[in-house]
């Protein structure tokens, strides 16, 4: 029988989150097998089998935190089994009964029983992944749909509740932390002003109408993220963080532009760096390079280090206004919204323009109001007039 404890991957790991068994107790395994996906401060990290052998036991659940060094996986060989004695690991014959390794009291068993509930395969909620009442109550709950069907017998289901429950786990759950200690500690503000894109529009089109086959078509985002940059040059105390043991406020010069992706499991902000050394078509090219990975679960911790300011592109999807909260410790995120045609006002005349509102929320225990607004207006002018970003 061998313990396999969660390994330091590196990074100043010191515990991750268990997010999804890629193995089930009894299953043979092989070296190098995909075994558990762990999510770290920084990205999900893939853990692999040491040996071959047979999963006699996982010792933690999805959702469940795990400390390095702590035991993930007990292996062990054909007809080796883990039984539950006092927190200690045993070795039985083939004979041994598998149930032996439930945690249940016989409340809970004797509920299971009468509720049909196979315990064996049940995931406990409780301490040391005790199966408790309301695990079994849930399981016994068959599946149903969220909205009432005009077809689906209610009255002979009385008893079923237009429920789901959902695990509150992985990057929803790291995202929710992040975001909740940013709230505690930041000053948030939120400062909003409109861009007349119409040139960058038309800028463009030109460059995707003289693109050929394989050529990189930047996106808005592209040209945000180069303009962003520019304009942290000029307001360093955008590009910053606060030091509060020290009390001094670290400004950066360089310039790591985090992006907030939306993804199938949660929101991921990988980095692009040293965006001022870098075209528009280089950023551009990296930006899809890392949407990609980002979306196809293949971001590495690296990929999301070292920012220094972020973009949220909440306009990808639509709306006017928002209120990003700021990526703590970095003291500012920059909201872009849509693109839309609308009526403006230009030399005393109305006409129709394309428009974009930016949303700045910042720190104000570093920054005050007006010098947000300097930053915000500065972009502005360098969004204005694209023909000078490169």
């Amino acid at each position: 029988m061998f313990e396999f404890k969660l390994p330091d991957v590196g990074e100043g790991l010191h515990e991750g989150e268990v997010v999804q068994w890629y193995v089930h107790e009894g299953d043979a395994v092989v070296s190098e097998q995909h075994l558990v996906d762990v999510l770290t401060d920084k990205a999900t990290v893939e853990i692999t089998c040491p040996k071959p052998g047979k999963v006699l036991k996982l010792m933690a659940k999805s959702g469940d935190k795990i400390r390095v060094g702590q035991t993930l996986v007990v292996f062990g060989q054909e007809g080796e089994i883990f039984r539950v004695s006092e927190g200690e690991m045993g070795r039985g014959g083939k004979g041994t009964s598998a149930g032996a390794a439930v945690l249940a009291t016989p409340g809970v068993r004797k509920l299971a029983k009468d509720l049909g509930v196979d315990l064996d395969v049940l995931p406990g909620t409780g301490p040391q992944g005790r199966i408790t009442e309301e695990d079994v109550r849930q399981a016994a709950i068959p599946s149903r749909p969220l909205c009432p069907d005009p077809s689906f017998p209610l009255a002979l289901s009385p008893h079923l509740e237009f429920e789901q429950r959902v695990p509150f786990i992985g990057i929803r759950r790291r995202t929710a932390e992040k975001m909740a200690e940013s709230k505690r500690i930041v000053a948030h503000v939120t400062h909003v002003d409109e861009a007349d894109m119409s040139e960058l529009v038309a800028l463009r089109e030109k460059v995707k109408f003289r693109a050929g086959p394989g050529d990189v078509k930047p996106a808005y985002l592209a040209y945000i993220i180069k303009a962003t940059a520019r304009t942290l040059g000029e307001f360093p105390y955008l590009n910053s963080t606060l030091d509060e043991e020290r009390q001094e406020i670290v400004l950066k010069s360089y310039f790591n532009i985090a992006v907030a992706v939306d993804t199938e499991k949660g929101l991921i902000t990988p980095v692009i760096k040293n965006c001022e050394t870098k075209s528009v078509f280089e950023i551009a090219k990296e930006l899809d390079d890392l949407v990609a990975k980002a979306r196809a679960g293949r971001i590495v911790a690296a990929d999301l280090q070292g920012g220094t300011f972020t973009i949220t592109n909440v306009g990808s999807i639509g709306g006017l206004a928002a209120t990003p909260i700021v990526n703590y410790p970095e003291v500012a995120i920059l909201g872009v919204m849509k693109i839309i045609k609308r009526p403006v006002v230009r030399e005393g005349q109305i006409v129709i323009r394309d428009m974009m509102n930016l949303c700045l929320s910042f720190d104000h225990r570093v920054l005050d109001g007006a010098r947000a607004a300097r930053f915000t207006a500065a972009l502005i002018k360098c969004l204005e007039n694209p023909g000078n970003l490169s």
